[in-house]
């Protein structure tokens, strides 16, 4: 078997970042003077991305020049505190056992912040499993526009899998990985197989309708070898 590409997603599915966002939440709203611990957003947090979501059940509701200072300061302590994430157990492994399969492994993350992103991915290691790297930011950069938002998700996510295989010729099928059903739903809309992983931000119901597998975490990428 070879495959035309390989792409991964970052948070979630390569890296935990649970209890760094956490903090982070919770940052970002100490910032604004409320007094909300990171055990408080712990015992509330359902792992996802929409920090509206976590306001909603704290009660807390901002104006949108508040809700920027809030992002501002989450995005603070979350590139400030790189050391709170972990590389998900097995995943080194399980890429390498990818890498013969193909002669494209392409890391893609919605993240805005390209810099500070990259410097994390070298931080980690995880740079010398992959030939390129695809922000949300470069994506932004491409399309000559400042900055693209992050929702509605769908849309950009597309791009930004279309952005990464753009120079990719090869033949044979494209395995694109994720945690949440957004990620997912992208690339089954681009017609690649989905593999979805349990580590982030989806359940097994939520990766279903868009997965063609789902795994406990990409340590199982064996299983599909």
């Amino acid at each position: 078997m070879m495959l035309k590409a390989f792409l991964s997603d970052l948070d979630g599915t390569l890296l935990d970042t649970r209890e760094r966002a956490i903090h982070s939440h919770a940052n970002g709203l100490q910032v604004l003077g409320y007094e909300v611990t990171p055990e408080q957003v712990r015992d509330l947090y359902k792992y996802s991305f929409d920090a509206r979501d976590l306001l909603n059940r704290l009660n807390i509701h901002l104006s949108d020049s508040e809700f920027i200072q809030y992002i501002i300061g989450f995005r603070d302590y979350f590139f400030a505190n790189w050391q709170l994430s972990t590389v998900i157990p097995g995943a080194f492994e399980a890429l390498k056992q990818v890498q013969p399969l193909t002669n494209h492994m392409r890391l893609i993350t919605s993240r805005q912040a390209i810099d500070q992103t990259r410097q994390e991915i070298h931080r980690f290691g995880l740079h010398k499993c992959f030939e390129r790297i695809f922000t949300r930011g470069d994506l932004a950069q491409v399309e000559g526009k400042e900055r693209i938002p992050l929702f509605p998700f769908l849309p950009h996510r597309r791009r930004l899998i279309q952005l990464a295989l753009q120079d990719v010729k090869s033949e044979g099928d494209v395995w694109v990985v994720g945690d949440s059903a957004g990620e997912l739903e992208a690339a089954k809309n681009l017609g690649f197989v989905t593999i979805g992983v349990l580590t982030g931000f989806g359940t097994t119901e939520d990766l279903k309708p868009f997965a063609n597998h789902i795994l406990k975490s990409i340590a199982e990428i064996e299983q599909l070898i």
